[in-house]
């Protein structure tokens, strides 16, 4: 089943042209379909998932409410994928508490999709993701244009009101670590409130995984 990349920091890029969307504070999940068996994988970011994760189970009941028949349906009817095998779908599990990866029990969920990938293809670029998936609950587009220092302080100041922070993406779709590129910025207030909580250090998140708080910076 398909993992979703590690992104890269800003720093890496400069004056790129991008889409910047919401990057929306909770854990990565995925879910998988293939013509063949439907909906048949869930996941977190790096390990399998159902109903029995004590803190993430009810992530795939969400998605597939949320989902299931909308996305098969693109996958059958669309042009450019019903000749397509198989696709694994990304999306962000999150409660109104939820922070830095760690949730809390009794919170209530939503799940929200943020990209698709197609076997033997990749990842879909995201304004073909935005074309065909824009009318779907998709997390919202910030900004569009150049990744550059006026765009990088106007999120460090959280001009746009934002949880996290924001995930900036180009490229077409295809072989992804090639031709779709990512990169994060989170808010200065963001950042603070992971400063206080952890310091510098990792602290294991609701997933079960260690969550390196660099990454936060």
């Amino acid at each position: 089943m398909q993992q979703f990349p590690s992104i890269a920091n800003y720093k890496a890029f400069s004056n790129q042209s991008c889409i910047a969307f919401d990057k929306l504070d909770g854990s990565n999940v995925r879910f998988e379909w293939s013509k063949q068996r439907g909906w048949h994988k869930a996941g977190t970011r790096k390990r399998m998932l159902d109903e029995t994760h004590p803190h993430m189970g009810k992530a795939p009941a969400i998605f597939l409410n949320k989902y299931g028949e909308s996305l098969e349906r693109i996958f059958r009817d669309n042009n450019e994928y019903n000749k397509k095998d198989s696709f694994t779908v990304f999306g962000e599990f999150f409660g109104s508490n939820s922070f830095a990866g760690v949730h809390e029990l009794d919170d209530d969920f939503d799940v929200v999709l943020f990209d698709v990938w197609i076997y033997r293809v990749g990842m879909i670029g995201p304004r073909e993701f935005i074309d065909n998936f824009g009318h779907l609950h998709i997390p919202d587009v910030i900004y569009e244009g150049n990744l550059d220092v006026k765009f990088l302080k106007s999120v460090r100041r959280n001009d746009y009101n934002l949880r996290e922070g924001v995930i900036c993406k180009w490229g077409k779709t295809g072989k992804w670590k090639k031709d779709i590129r990512m990169c994060k910025i989170k808010t200065q207030q963001y950042i603070d409130r992971v400063k206080a909580l952890y310091g510098t250090g990792k602290h294991v998140d609701s997933a079960g995984d260690f969550h390196d708080i660099n990454d936060d910076i």
